[in-house]
């Protein structure tokens, strides 16, 4: 029992510590979307489904002796693939959605160990259920997920900020060793074991009305509960990222979460009754909706617990119902095949479909949507409840009522965004959405342009005040008194990483040229279509599509006088535009008295100390300027920060007097390369 226990502790360790790993490794190269993570839990989800149907097969196939020899071989083929290292030379770094590449890139770097690790935990536990008699195999399971958990929490407290990316993927192949050392002796426990009594495992193990074949009804809710929980689990990491930044912390909670709620149930039947949870869970059905409507403007002080419960409380649910309806360890597998299929079509509807068939991020109504539905059905069919000769359940009316409503907040949604005047977009990088309202000052009209619940830009619908610089990019911002300040030059060549609605293109002047950098089509399709900045601009416009980061390595020396970084994704931080190999790049590209411009204004990170000590490693010298809001004006608060090595421009009058120095933290920050990163260290 201990090589048991230990092996599947292990494993399940190993197996959810390679998530965050990997996928940190391969975000840079896809823009540091938040989709990046949804489609490696895709990825994962599969080779899961996988590893499951292998040992559903293997049980139900081979004998006992035969599984621990097709196991022995597969595990020796995982440790030939050691170590894991996604290939730089497989990124594409173009526009476009790049689902299907990052599951190839996955494939090619992890799936086989992988495989290994998630075929280990049903395949162990079905041998133990046959070696220890009296000895419930579902502890294991639990015993797993606690695992999981335990994996995923020690990566961001004890991997993250001690370990570079590439040694991580060195410790954990050194792990997987280990892991590989316990499995062989439960190979060999399977070898020399005989298997016990199937009836006599049954009835020491479960009771005995679970034991019968699987209902349709029983095997569609194997499938539905688990579907349902992880297409909460997606929608809630999806709504998290889009605001603060995509990082392995804001992954790993409603990971943990979910995986707790795993550990609770199927560790014994105590931990959940629908006496407790249904009261709860109609709550939470009413507070996740509305937080959901709300979207950005919910705060994330307030969002990251109120979502993280609220998911716990849904995950209870569905896993409480799935442990209930455990069957006998005869049809182990099988079970836990059904839980992983659940599994990926939840991953598959989130990372796939619902891209396809919403355009805003209305996965998180369906799945409450599911959730209510099921618990109405679960109440309406309850055996209690019958012999006591009530007609309904109290609770039963006002599940229906949540289900009524979600489904008409989510048909309103979707209704909204047919009507005129807007036209709301998604794609793998995040939803954009045009709208046009009244000018804040009043006059006129103005078209907005938003991602997730961050303003990209908006112009004056008013021809006369169209070439008026709005949002961050007013005159008194930071980028508009450096572009006007270097005005005197008689060309300028200047690059702008994020495209957005194309508002800097207003400053620029007949024999400029401004390059734009835009990894996500829809922002290029936008701001050619719906605005005029660029149509409207004296100085030539080139667009280069695909992550700024991955083409301005491939290209030649651009010389660029001015560099501006504005590349966010709502208000989400792309990491790998901030570390000190993307800095060496920067100052590649621009001339030797030139200026790189970084756009900071966000809510939640605060990125000066990191930009200053950047800037010291490669000898330059930093400012802050800060511009408030103006309602005439049409701009908002913005915070920019320049580095140069031209004193003579950052001590001129106009630059100086609207200057400051950048704040610094009192304890030195560990510089961020393209191998380390950690926002807790930047986080407000």
């Amino acid at each position: 029992m201990f090589a048991h226990a230990a092996t599947v502790f292990l494993g399940a360790f190993l197996l959810f510590q390679v998530q965050p790993i990997v996928a940190k490794s391969i975000l840079p190269w896809f823009g540091g979307a938040p989709a990046v993570w949804t489609t490696c839990m895709l990825c994962f989800q599969t080779l899961l489904l996988l590893g499951y149907a292998y040992a559903h097969a293997s049980v139900r196939l081979l004998r006992p002796r035969t599984q621990g020899v097709v196991h022995l071989v597969l595990l020796v083929a995982a440790l030939l693939a050691l170590p894991i290292h996604a290939n730089a030379a497989l990124r594409s770094g173009g526009a476009g959605a790049p689902t299907f590449e990052i599951l190839l890139l996955l494939l090619r770097c992890v799936a086989l160990p992988y495989f290994v690790l998630a075929a280990s935990a049903p395949l162990v536990q079905a041998w133990s259920a046959r070696t220890s008699a009296g000895s419930s195999p579902y502890r294991l399971y639990a015993l797993s997920n606690a695992g999981s958990m335990l994996g995923l929490l020690a990566y961001p407290v004890a991997i993250e900020p001690w370990m570079a990316t590439r040694t991580q993927g060195y410790v954990w192949s050194w792990a997987f060793v280990a892991f590989a050392l316990l499995s062989l002796l439960c190979v060999r426990n399977a070898w020399r074991a005989a298997p016990l009594a199937i009836e006599a495992t049954k009835n020491a193990c479960v009771p005995a009305e679970v034991s019968p074949r699987p209902t349709r009804t029983q095997r569609f809710l194997w499938l539905a509960l688990p579907a349902c929980a992880t297409t909460l689990l997606l929608a809630v990491t999806n709504q998290l990222c889009q605001e603060v930044a995509v990082i392995p912390l804001l992954w790993i909670l409603p990971l943990s979460v979910y995986l707790l709620s795993f550990v609770l149930c199927f560790e014994s039947g105590r931990w959940y009754s629908r006496s407790w949870c249904l009261p709860v869970l109609i709550l939470t059905l009413i507070v996740l909706t509305q937080c959901a409507a709300l979207g950005a403007r919910v705060g994330i002080l307030f969002a990251v617990p109120v979502y993280s419960l609220g998911l716990f409380v849904c995950c209870m649910f569905c896993h409480g119902e799935l442990a209930a309806r455990r069957p006998g360890p005869e049809r182990l597998t099988a079970y836990y095949l059904m839980i992983a299929l659940g599994g990926a079509l939840g991953g598959a509807f989130v990372s796939i479909a619902a891209p396809l068939v919403f355009r805003g991020f209305d996965e998180m109504y369906v799945g409450l949507l599911a959730c209510a539905l099921l618990a109405a059905g679960f109440v309406f069919k309850s055996p209690p409840l019958r012999k006591t000769g009530r007609a309904w359940h109290p609770a039963l009316p006002v599940l229906i009522a949540m289900a009524c409503i979600i489904a008409a907040v989510l048909s309103m949604r979707v209704m909204t965004r047919t009507q005129p005047g807007v036209r709301e977009l998604r794609n793998f990088y995040g939803i954009l959405k045009v709208h046009d309202l009244t000018a804040p000052d009043g006059k006129g009209d103005m078209r907005y342009l938003t991602h997730g619940g961050t303003r990209h830009g908006q112009q004056f619908t008013a021809p006369e005040r169209r070439a008026t610089p709005t949002t961050y990019y007013g005159r008194a911002s930071g980028a508009g008194i450096l572009l006007e300040e270097l005005a005197a030059q008689p060309k300028l060549h200047v690059g702008i990483i994020g495209l957005g609605a194309g508002v800097l293109a207003v400053y620029g002047r007949p024999g400029d040229t401004y390059r734009y950098y835009e990894i996500n089509p829809l922002v290029i399709d936008i701001a050619q279509r719906e605005f005029t900045f660029l149509a409207d601009s004296r100085a030539a416009s080139e667009i280069v599509r695909g992550d700024a980061r991955l083409m301005l390595e491939r290209e030649a020396d651009q010389g660029f006088d001015v560099l501006l970084v504005d590349a966010f994704s709502s208000d989400a931080i792309p990491v790998h535009l901030l570390t000190e190999e993307a800095f060496a790049l920067y100052f590649r590209h621009i001339a030797a008295d030139g200026v790189l411009a970084l756009h900071v204004s966000t809510r939640h990170l605060d990125l000066g100390p990191l930009i200053v000590a950047l800037a010291e490693g490669a000898q330059k010298s930093t400012l802050e300027i800060h511009s408030a809001a103006s309602d005439e004006h049409a701009t908002l608060d913005a915070r920019w920060i320049l580095v140069s090595s031209n004193t003579e421009l950052l001590t001129s009058e106009r630059v100086r007097a609207a200057g400051m120095p950048v704040a610094v933290s009192a304890t030195p920050l560990r510089v961020w390369t393209d191998d380390f990163s950690n926002l807790l260290h930047v986080l407000k």
